[in-house]
């Protein structure tokens, strides 16, 4: 059950009162100042090279510092892995744990509910959000799949069952990847193409898992006379080991927003 709000008889401003039409806030001067210039910009960076010479108005100012965390950003985006990856989790994780925080100040502040009625809304939230955090997992790919798959058969107690049922797909292992790829993590790591190093290579993997999959190959003779020998080939995704922290540091910012009790846990 949940209590409606009460304003005392004070009248809620309007966003009409808040700002008024014809106004100028600092906040919205700012902002303009920001992005009239930095579109201009976009659009003729040759022309626009004017704003930064002096005088360094605040307004130049602000465009300089938006330019330079701009610059910055798309700099790590695309030269930083680890960065990439925490953006590509985040773009994901991020509308759930605001959705969470949501439902949550909503029953509590807002509508004062009481426990039972807070805990059905997270209910209804937990059964939404589930098959899109398993989505995430499998996009992810690499050591969330692992820690997913753990979960699905430890996580009694430590998550809602909601997400326990959700992650038990991921028993039945993972969809494997293309050949291509597998073909490119071989060049990169060996320096040779498939069809140098192997007679015959199995496109389709006869496993896959989260950090890796098995492939049936022949291995080209080194010598004349010596004979093809058959091998069983594991290829480890290199994400696995290269974006190793960055994972683990995700995964532990995203624990302490959903369930802070586990913090340990995820340590």
């Amino acid at each position: 059950m949940c209590k409606p709000p009460t304003n005392h008889g004070k009248e809620t401003p309007s966003s009409s009162n808040l700002d008024p039409p014809g106004s100028s806030s600092p906040l919205s001067a700012a902002l303009h100042a920001m992005i009239v210039p930095s579109s201009a910009f976009l659009a003729n960076p040759i022309a626009t090279l004017k704003w930064l010479n002096p005088p360094y108005t605040a307004r130049r100012i602000l465009l300089l510092l938006f330019l330079a965390s701009f610059l910055s950003l798309t700099s790590l985006y695309a030269f930083h892995r680890g960065f990439r990856r925490t953006v590509q989790f985040w773009r994901g994780m991020a509308p759930l744990v605001l959705k969470y925080k949501y439902v949550r100040l909503k029953a509590e502040r807002i509508d004062r509910c009481d426990s039972e009625e807070l805990e059905r809304r997270l209910d209804v939230y937990r059964e939404e959000s589930a098959p899109r955090l398993v989505d995430l997992i499998l996009s992810m790919g690499g050591i969330y799949v692992k820690i997913g798959q753990v979960m699905s058969t430890i996580g009694q107690g430590l998550l809602p069952q909601q997400y326990v049922d959700a992650l038990q797909p991921l028993q039945d292992g993972v969809p494997p990847r293309e050949y291509d790829e597998i073909s490119r993590i071989i060049r990169d790591s060996t320096g040779k193409s498939v069809e140098e190093l192997f007679e015959h290579f199995d496109e389709v993997p006869i496993g896959s898992a989260s950090i890796a999959q098995v492939h049936r190959a022949t291995l080209r003779p080194r010598s004349e006379g010596d004979e093809p020998l058959q091998v069983v080939l594991k290829v480890q995704y290199p994400e696995v080991a290269e974006l190793f922290e960055a994972d683990l540091a995700n995964l532990e910012i995203a624990t302490r927003l959903f369930a802070p009790e586990n913090i340990e846990v995820a340590k």
